[in-house]
């Protein structure tokens, strides 16, 4: 076995609000904060005790909020910063994308700037002659390479930080956001670029907001919280349980709510529910997705469709409290883990006004399936009330949607068949073949 890429344990970083030199040289002479000692007044924690591994060869991502810690983790990684207490080990050459344009000195070329970055990290002049078409090549901004950088663009800049980053040969491979900028045809190569470096070997440790990334890209992913580690494990598992606990706190806007005792009554589905027993959940609970069915247009139960079927889901929800400002709803999900699809009360602007501790609603969502061939997962989900109040549960993978696209129907190429025309005409004012 070989040992970890990267090795954490019991990270910490705290900041001092008070400027001033006297508390640092005190720092200095006491050394390492003890493990569990208690914050200073002045002080405010960015990390608290942040323990995880990455193993060679592994994409591993980390999200969270602004302001979780995200950047101080990466900063400690890459030796730009050091810990208040813990410690952190990173194993081979490491080559990090941290702020845009930090090692670059504006004053230099581009060139100047790539032999720069390279004797930083240990290369000599003549192996980054070697590797200076090929990284050129990849940057791809013409004769703005012999420009002085600070007449460069932000996604100018990315591109030569980032051809230089994949081309030294890195062990490991630190990037913080750098993939945001940049136009859209850059970054898909710069993804598919990692996706080249992961296969052969590298480690790689992303921070993001761009949650399809790290479903298409990461094996685990880190859920950072307040500088606390909320989440670690798969990388689905992962983005699912953060986006569930972002909906439920930021989607509570307020929103048309429907008195349950003006609601028409409606019978339970004849088809035979899902079994929820063995799912994994996500959620306090407060209120619960008690039972759900997923059937046909005509209301037999669902599984295989055809594609432009119509799927029914239905849900009763049951609150465990009384609760305020009910939803209800669902997500579709591909193969890769990415969210094709999702509907559900909030989204309607339909909450249910309230529901007495015991009391339940039942919520039907009808969605056409234009998509491509395939599998689907499905997940459900129900939430209540707003900011520190909020409660909500979420179901993973409760079925499997299996589309098929039959040989008398158009094929769908892409992810999703939208509406659409297409038309010949003869064009006009030109004359016919001769």
């Amino acid at each position: 076995m070989h040992p970890p890429a990267i090795n954490v344990q019991q990270l910490s970083k705290a900041y001092r609000r008070t400027p001033g030199l006297w508390p640092w040289l005190l720092r200095g002479l006491q050394g390492e904060r003890p493990r569990g000692q208690a914050l200073a007044a002045d002080e405010v924690a960015a990390l608290r005790e942040v323990s995880f591994e990455v193993a060679r060869g592994e994409a591993f991502g980390i999200i969270g909020r602004n302001g979780a810690g995200k950047s101080t983790l990466l900063q400690i990684l890459a030796g730009t910063l050091q810990p208040s207490s813990g410690r952190c080990e990173v194993r081979g050459r490491v080559t990090a994308l941290l702020e845009l344009g930090s090692g670059f000195n504006p004053e230099f070329t581009g060139q100047e700037n790539i032999f720069l970055a390279g004797s930083i990290l240990g290369l000599t002049r003549a192996e980054m002659e070697a590797k200076y078409a090929e990284i050129t090549a990849f940057a791809d901004i013409g004769d703005f390479i012999g420009q002085p950088v600070r007449t460069y663009s932000t996604g100018m800049m990315m591109r030569v930080a980032f051809a230089v980053a994949i081309t030294v040969d890195p062990d490991v491979l630190i990037i913080d956001e750098a993939l945001s900028v940049g136009d859209i045809v850059f970054q898909q190569k710069c993804a598919a670029r990692l996706r080249e470096l992961i296969d052969r070997g590298v480690t790689l440790l992303v921070v993001t907001h761009d949650l399809a990334f790290v479903l298409n890209t990461c094996q685990r992913a880190l859920w950072l919280d307040q500088g606390r580690l909320r989440y670690l494990g798969e990388a689905g598992a992962c983005v699912r349980e953060y986006v569930a606990a972002m909906a439920a706190l930021a989607g509570n806007a307020p929103a048309p709510a429907q008195d349950l005792a003006h609601l028409p009554e409606h019978e339970l589905p004849a088809a035979a529910p899902l079994d929820l027993a063995a799912r994994e959940r996500l959620g306090d609970g407060g209120v619960r997705v008690e039972q759900a069915w997923l059937l046909h247009g005509d209301g037999g139960a669902g599984g295989t469709y055809r594609t432009g079927d119509w799927a029914v889901v239905t849900l009763l929800l049951r609150a465990g409290k009384a609760v305020a400002a009910v939803s209800g709803g669902c997500e579709l999900r591909n193969r890769h883990g990415q969210v094709v699809f999702a509907t559900g009360l909030r989204v309607a602007n339909r909450l249910i006004d309230s529901l007495p501790a015991g009391g339940a609603s039942l919520v039907t969502l009808r969605f056409k399936l234009e998509l491509q061939a395939g599998q689907y997962t499905l997940d459900v989900g129900c939430g209540a009330g707003s900011g520190a109040d909020n409660t909500w549960d979420r179901v993973l993978n409760v079925a499997v949607l299996e589309v098929a696209n039959p040989p008398d129907q158009e094929v769908v190429h892409g992810l999703v068949r939208l509406p659409h025309e297409v038309s010949v005409f003869r064009p006009a004012g030109m004359a016919g073949p001769r």
